[in-house]
């Protein structure tokens, strides 16, 4: 017989293993650039949205500034008439009115025209130029951050920019406020307060990847980042609502005053990851993926080699070779286990065969005559659960119920430990019961409550069969159709498990007299010494406090009271098991 190697499975392992690899880093690395896209689109729509935020504050601020600086003159009286006579007065008369006015009052420092408005440079320093415009005498005069101030006439294209509202020059904006005499409240004038654009511009390079362009209601750019749209279109666009599908892109709008400002991020570069962190996602997968690889080829060699030896023990069996021990690893996994059966298996087959040739051959028949009378308990399990099966496969599901009640509670007779949890004797418990239903169908209920926090508990077993059975062997009542029992756990000192039910009941009497055999570990009466065992267990195990004690119920029937308390060490032999 040729016996292959384990390269098979090697290589079949090796496949599943690395698909199932490359899947997961796969997975692992979409999830991580989607993430990181919808990161990237998620904070670049948070700047396009601040960058509108940032513009409207810039033009809110300096609208008003502008107003603060038109208040301001209009609070100083000297400052105020000083402007109306530069405004309406030739300029001999004009110097004359400052020469009168300061000899009259006699003031130290002559507060003009002039000095209000370098107060007011230094007072603003977005604030780039201020021009005024005296309507009386046509003439325009600027003042500059330089302190430096230039007239001229005024030109035909100034007064159509005042009459259209179009307030935007080289590198500003402005903002017009007409001076009037207080007096008559005739208009003398205007003032026309100029602002940097170039602050849209730092507005812009702080969030980069979001383009601004602001315009006035005239329809004239102040700031365009990318100097490629027509500002009609854009109008319209907005006027339609249809702006966001014309600039392709997220669009956030403002208006202050005569001012707009539109905000938007290019739909194509909002979510676009830059090259270098998809190189690190894309670099940190490989690697990740080359570990695993060769993790997953370490682990398959190990097992490879592990498997070459049982293979090789096998052969050597196949070989008449019954002396060959396969080395047992300590990894406890199931090849392990395979080694050790193995080598149990070639040691019994050895004295197998040994007894088989020097053995007489009336000890071999007695052997045999011995091993067919072997019927144990085991073999009783096996037979009722053929029989379970049997009962199910021919469409009796309520005997097949039957059977696996009793055979799990035969079972556990013979299999568990010393030792169950609560869980498990309040499952064999239900077991119990459930042959108890078919016996008097729908003749009584039952009920078990265990706090799930409970079930974990470690306690010996079967202290509840003995006293559920007392009850049905003593305390149904046969004629009666509402017979209950009910189970409950609690925690008090211990812990109680309560069994009550509304049964026959005993007499006060009884109940007294039975408390005092328990309480002394006392067997007198046959009837219940089902109880009386599992007292006396309860105590040798749990000490003297605790046993079972017996309460009449009110309503009638009786309460059995089995109280316990397990060490710690118990628990921690139960986690250990």
């Amino acid at each position: 017989m040729d016996i292959k190697g384990p390269k098979q499975l090697y290589n079949k392992l090796l496949f599943i293993y690395t698909f199932i690899l490359v899947c997961v880093i796969s997975a692992l690395v979409t999830y991580f650039y989607t993430s990181t896209k919808n990161r990237f689109l998620e904070q670049n729509l948070n700047y396009t949205e601040m960058m509108s935020e940032t513009a409207a504050s810039y033009l809110e601020d300096s609208s008003d500034m502008a107003e603060y600086i038109h208040e301001d003159l209009y609070k100083s009286d000297m400052e105020l008439k000083d402007v109306l006579h530069y405004m309406t007065d030739e300029p001999s008369d004009y110097l004359r009115y400052r020469l009168d006015t300061y000899s009259e009052n006699k003031i130290s420092e002559y507060n003009g025209i002039d000095k209000f408005f370098v107060d007011a440079f230094q007072a603003y320093g977005s604030l780039n130029h201020i021009t005024l415009y005296s309507y009386t005498r046509d003439e325009i005069t600027e003042y500059t951050r330089d302190g430096k101030s230039y007239r001229r006439e005024g030109d035909a294209g100034f007064k159509r920019m005042l009459e259209k509202g179009d307030l935007v020059g080289e590198d500003c904006f402005s903002y017009l406020k007409e001076i009037r005499d207080p007096a008559t409240m005739q208009v003398k004038g205007c003032m026309l307060l100029g602002f940097r654009s170039k602050r849209f511009e730092g507005i812009q390079k702080y969030y980069s990847r979001a383009e601004l362009f602001v315009y006035n209601e005239a329809g004239t750019v102040v700031f365009d980042s990318t100097e490629g749209h027509d500002i009609s279109e854009i109008i319209e666009a907005k006027d339609r609502g249809d702006l966001e599908n014309v600039l392709e892109a997220y669009v956030e709008q403002i208006t202050a005053g005569q001012y707009h400002a539109v905000s938007y991020l290019e739909k194509k570069r909002a979510a676009k990851v830059p090259v270098s962190i998809i190189i690190m996602i894309l670099s940190v997968g490989i690697v990740v993926m080359i570990l695993g690889e060769f993790f997953v080829r370490y682990h398959l060699q190990k097992l490879a080699k592990r498997l070459n030896r049982i293979l090789d023990g096998m052969t050597q069996v196949m070989d008449g070779d019954l002396d060959v021990r396969i080395p047992v690893d300590k990894n406890g996994d199931e090849l392990d286990v395979i080694s050790r059966c193995f080598n149990e298996m070639c040691v019994n087959l050895d004295d197998h065969i040994k007894k088989r040739y020097l053995a007489e051959i009336e000890q071999k028949n007695a052997e045999m005559s011995a091993l067919q009378s072997q019927i144990n308990p085991h073999f009783l399990y096996n037979t009722l659960e053929a029989i379970r099966m049997k009962a199910i496969c021919n469409g009796d599901r309520e005997v097949g119920k039957m059977l696996y009640s009793l055979a799990v509670t035969f079972r556990a007779q013979i299999k568990e430990a010393d030792v169950i949890t609560l869980a498990q004797e309040l499952h064999y418990s239900k077991k119990y019961m459930e042959l108890f239903e078919f016996r008097y169908q729908n003749q009584f209920r039952s009920a078990v409550e265990c706090p799930e926090e409970y079930l974990q508990t470690p306690v010996i077993k079967f202290v509840l069969q003995p006293v559920i059975e007392n009850y049905f062997i003593h305390g149904i009542r046969m004629k009666e159709q509402d017979n209950f029992i009910r189970i409950a756990v609690e925690k008090e000192d211990g812990y109680r498990i309560i069994v009550e039910d509304n049964g026959k009941g005993m007499t006060e009497d009884e109940i007294r007299e039975k408390n005092e055999e328990l309480d002394h570990d006392i067997m007198k009466k046959q009837s219940s010494i089902g109880i009386s065992n599992v007292n006396r267990r309860l105590k040798a195990v749990y000490g003297k406090p605790y046993g079972i004690h017996i309460e009449s119920r009110q309503g009638g029937g009786l309460r059995v009271i089995l109280s316990f308390k397990p060490e710690e060490s118990e628990g921690r032999g139960e986690e250990e098991i």
